[in-house]
């Protein structure tokens, strides 16, 4: 969410239902928040508080059966609004419980009109009943997102930057975070993971059933949801509850097992982890791309300890602390990346100037490796450089800047902003801030340039 809201009782549909003269300027929202990258992703005219999705699942059929509670506060007087959903069957939806008109439009606009106009700041509760066959997305780097099958026969509902409007309707940009809870009815035998804590499941008729609730608000695109006959992994680090989740054929308990040294580690790091749970869902096959889901990364087959560390990491710096727009990437994934070479630095006794060294020689005449940028890198590239030139700038920056200013950066800049979102500018605001220098030149050569850097901003003194 935009600004958190939380209802705190039941709604009086009159309250946020006008009518006459009072609401004649209710307009329709906007069917996109104009990120620069995917401009048709959110909705305009409301801020979401919370989520609550009961879903139905037969893994015999792939369907889903489901209804999806949208709790939120108007921004302006409305007339109708959007919400993101791909694919899959409405059947009905209401507004205060009031029965709405929808129709469906473009690639994942579902647009809402209530019975009648809504005031502006009213809190509202928007009910959609669907059903159907979700659909994978495939993105150019990252692969196969959304919803998609697994080996097993389940489904795994992962990674950015669309995967939520794939199984629920959704304000789909990280710029509106809210809490979370799915609740999941299954044949017996087969069970949900997802974000924050898990209830005690209960199974009656052969279906059984669970909720999975995280109560810190969480951007769409860091939601997931795994059905599948897994085995769980139960235990406490410090006050943190730690539960993770083993697809039937996943090669994970191993990393699994590291978790907890990982998690005291980036504690040490990043400042005291900023959620009560956390966890990892190990897959039976590979992954183009490790997902950092918030509190429950996803994990392929191909994982490594170095995954495992990133995926960690991106609970400060890209959970808790979130991507303000896809041009942003780097403003947080660069930092998560970077832990695995301090990990390496801390457990390994590993020359980290002489690694960098290593690897700008190895790149230094390879024009396409320094053509890629790191802020806004253009659409379907948000992820293309992260990994390894990110890697690379991170590093020059801590010797750039020093270990003290580094340092503070690296824990404080996702602890101020816990719960919110930061994007690029905003981070090299921060740097100048705290490292009480001018970094322009520096930031433009490793962050916008399409060139390798100059040496004096390859190895500063």
């Amino acid at each position: 969410m935009r600004k958190v809201s939380l209802v705190l009782g039941a709604l009086v549909s009159t309250l946020a239902l006008g009518a006459g003269t009072a609401l004649a300027a209710a307009e329709p929202g906007k069917d996109g928040v104009g990120d620069p990258y995917y401009p048709t992703d959110g909705n305009g005219g409301y801020d979401v508080s919370a989520y609550d999705v009961k879903l139905s699942y037969d893994p015999a059929t792939r369907g889903l059966d489901a209804i999806a509670k949208i709790t939120a506060k108007t921004t302006q007087e409305l007339s109708r609004f959007n919400l993101d959903l791909r694919g899959l069957k409405v059947s009905s939806v209401k507004v205060n419980g009031q029965p709405a008109k929808f129709t469906r439009a473009g690639e994942h606009e579902l647009v809402i009109t209530p019975a009648g106009p809504l005031a502006k700041d009213a809190e509202i509760v928007v009910e959609v009943a669907y059903c159907g066959q979700p659909q994978p997305i495939r993105h150019p780097v990252t692969g196969l997102g959304g919803w998609r099958g697994t080996p097993s026969g389940g489904v795994i509902a992962a990674g950015a930057p669309h995967s939520a409007s794939t199984w629920f309707p959704v304000n789909d940009t990280p710029m509106d975070k809210a809490t979370f809870t799915v609740t999941t009815t299954t044949p017996q035998g087969w069970h949900s993971v997802s974000n924050g804590t898990r209830n005690k499941p209960s199974t009656s008729n052969g279906k059984t059933t669970t909720t999975w609730t995280a109560t810190d608000p969480v951007a769409p695109h860091l939601i997931m949801l795994g059905i599948d006959k897994w085995t769980f992994q139960e235990s406490t680090v410090d006050s943190t509850s730690v539960l993770s989740a083993f697809a039937p054929g996943s090669n994970g308990k191993a990393l699994a097992d590291k978790l907890p040294e990982v998690l005291k580690f980036l504690n040490g790091k990043l400042g005291d982890y900023h959620f009560g749970t956390v966890g990892s869902v190990h897959l039976a096959d590979n992954l183009p791309y490790q997902v950092g889901s918030q509190t429950r990364p996803v994990l392929g087959r191909n994982a490594d300890l170095n995954a495992l560390i990133r995926t960690l990491a991106a609970q400060w710096w890209g959970g808790s602390m979130s991507v303000e727009n896809w041009a942003d990437t780097c403003t947080h994934e660069c930092f998560a990346n970077y832990l695995s070479w301090m990990w390496a630095e801390a457990k390994e006794n590993k020359d980290l100037d002489a690694h960098y060294r290593k690897l700008v020689e190895s790149v230094r005449n390879n024009a396409d490796f320094w053509s890629r940028k790191l802020a806004d890198p253009g659409r379907g590239k948000e992820f293309s450089a992260i990994y390894d030139k990110g890697a690379l700038f991170v590093h020059a920056l801590r010797r750039k800047i020093g270990e003290r200013a580094f340092n503070t950066v690296l824990s404080n800049f996702p602890t101020i902003n816990q719960g919110w979102n930061q994007g690029w500018h905003d981070l090299e605001l921060y740097l100048e801030a705290e490292a009480q220098m001018d970094l322009k030149e520096f930031l433009d050569a490793w962050s916008h340039g399409t060139a390798i850097p100059a040496d004096k901003h390859l190895f500063p003194a």
